[in-house]
């Protein structure tokens, strides 16, 4: 079924701080992929479209390139909006199938998803803004009718490294079916496999003598251009992304993105890209943003000593997990001091700099600190936007206008809720 697929966010972004800070909703990632590279999974006609808050959108267009952001053209095949926060699709395909009328599809409370029409898009403009779209379904709510789905929801970051293991199988297997034929592959004698019918290695991947690779519980990628060295074991389900370096250490369970350099132990982790953990030191049952530095040592609890659930504190306001095993959710652009140990259930926000070798017991660290518990400064943002460029031209990158203004943006929290659906 031909479909033009919108992903949008709603106003929970809120729980999704500090990694939705520099990025929508549907561009974090549970498995391989990121959240909106499933749309072709479920519906694999379709188009796509993505909305987003408004300060976003320059560098969500920066990000991912070749899909239009905040733009909504009308086609002739129906529109359907999906929230950006979507776990399992459930029946949602299956019903969208059978569509004959626009319907409102809910999972309990939240909404999940909008079907509409073409004909039922006739007052709306062939190029309209996601303020638009808003405005006309708060004046057409008692004309769409509603229906149950059996599709869930993502509610905290926390639910994304839950799913790590399972979503890394569900995007390997359905991967797995068109994956290209790899060149360039350099395995040197003296690699261990186990299950090696479970790995694929992309092209130019090379793996150093001495490392193993232990698909038995689930598979392994390793995406283009990337190097295992010599004494790195890396435990399936875990997938790499592509241009990174893995060290010696261990990585379980993971998913770590593109362009990153990973040493010592991570254990059931989602890292973004350009995350910098060289050295020794335990990152487990966390979420990273990208351009994090670990300095040598830096190493997280995910674990109570008496195995309760783990709280925390977003926004200010305490948050039972329901869980006892989460780890540290850092935001982009963080660095850490040699030996900064950080305490269950921490949130840590965007361009903070803590150091001074010991515990850092805080549930939540606002951004752009700048010290350790019960000494902290204001990171003075011109030296961050300092620092960002310098980090960004060690990488051959540039810190781009639109870059710098998102993160002044995030100082005093200058952001609004443009471009977040409300239904």
């Amino acid at each position: 079924m031909a479909l033009h697929i919108i992903y949008f966010e709603d106003s929970s972004v809120a729980q999704f701080s500090p990694l939705a800070a520099f990025r929508p909703i549907y561009a974090l990632r549970a498995g391989i992929l990121p959240l909106y590279l499933r749309a072709e999974k479920y519906f694999p006609e379709s188009t796509l479209t993505l909305t987003c808050r408004d300060h976003l959108a320059p560098t969500t267009n920066e990000l991912i390139k070749d899909i239009p952001i905040n733009i909504i053209k009308k086609t002739d095949t129906p529109i359907l909006f999906i929230n950006g926060r979507i776990r399992e699709y459930g029946n949602l395909p299956k019903l969208v199938s059978e569509a004959k009328d626009s319907i409102v599809y809910y999972s309990n409370e939240p909404l999940v998803a909008i079907y509409l029409t073409p004909e039922t898009l006739n007052h709306l403009p062939q190029i309209a803004t996601i303020q638009e779209y808003n405005n006309y379904f708060q004046s057409q709510k008692d004309q769409i009718m509603d229906f149950h789905t059996t599709a869930t929801l993502y509610n905290h970051s926390w639910d994304l490294m839950a799913d790590v293991e399972k979503e890394i199988v569900d995007d390997f297997r359905w991967m797995e079916k068109s994956f290209p034929t790899a060149t360039g592959v350099k395995v040197h004698d003296g690699v261990f496999w186990v299950n090696i019918d479970d790995v694929y290695l992309g092209n130019n991947v090379e793996i150093m003598p001495g490392a193993v690779l232990d698909a038995s519980n689930g598979p392994i990628y390793i995406g283009d251009n990337t190097k295992i060295e010599s004494h790195a074991t890396i435990y399936g389900p875990t997938a790499i992304g592509a241009n990174s370096l893995i060290l010696r250490g261990k990585i379980s369970s993971s998913s770590i993105g593109h362009t990153c350099r990973v040493g010592g132990e991570v254990e059931w982790s989602i890292f973004q890209s350009y995350v910098n953990k060289y050295h020794d030191g335990f990152i487990g049952h966390s979420y990273v943003g990208s351009w994090v530095n670990f300095g040598a040592m830096t190493t997280n609890s995910d674990l109570k000593n008496n195995y309760s659930e783990i709280r925390t504190r977003l926004n200010g306001k305490a948050v039972n997990t329901n869980s006892n095993k989460i780890g540290s959710f850092i935001g982009d652009h963080t660095k850490f001091g040699i030996g900064t140990l950080l305490n269950t259930g921490i949130q840590i926000g965007v361009c903070c700099n803590l150091f001074g070798g010991t515990l850092i017991t805080d549930k939540e660290v606002k951004p752009f600190q700048w010290g350790s518990t019960g000494n902290y400064k204001k990171y003075d943002v011109e030296k961050a936007i300092e620092t960002a460029k310098i980090v960004y031209d060690r990488r051959g990158l540039n810190f781009s206008d639109h870059d710098e203004t998102l993160l002044r943006s995030l100082t005093d929290d200058n952001t609004s809720d443009n471009g977040i659906l409300q239904f």
